[in-house]
């Protein structure tokens, strides 16, 4: 039986896989520290549109970063080290999206 007929019949299929996909991709990250959207993105692209895969990464990546930035305490300082950098990424995104034509005419 193909894939695709399993999972139009079962309704415990898809979310099985995607489960086992972020576990897998968390495993990764927990590993590395990084890579959970590109090992789950390009998994779950096996069997949804990238659009949709790329949805079910919003939660899981904001939660596993914002998991990362502890402990608290340091934040700040952290924050008033790296504001330069912060800053130099947000201009370039915004010049760069303008030199490209993305923002206005």
């Amino acid at each position: 039986m193909a894939l695709s007929h399993t999972l139009a019949q079962s309704p415990f299929v898809l979310p099985a896989l995607v489960a086992g996909v972020f576990l897998l991709a968390g495993l990764v990250k927990g590993v590395v520290g990084m890579g959970l959207p590109t090992v789950a993105l390009g998994l779950l692209a096996l069997w949804m549109s990238p659009a949709e895969a790329a949805a079910l990464l919003i939660v899981p990546s904001l939660v596993t970063n914002l998991w990362q930035m502890q402990p608290w305490g340091r934040l700040a300082a952290m924050l008033r080290r790296l504001w330069p950098m912060q800053a130099g990424v947000a201009a370039g995104t915004l010049g760069g999206a303008w030199a490209f034509g993305a923002l206005g005419a």
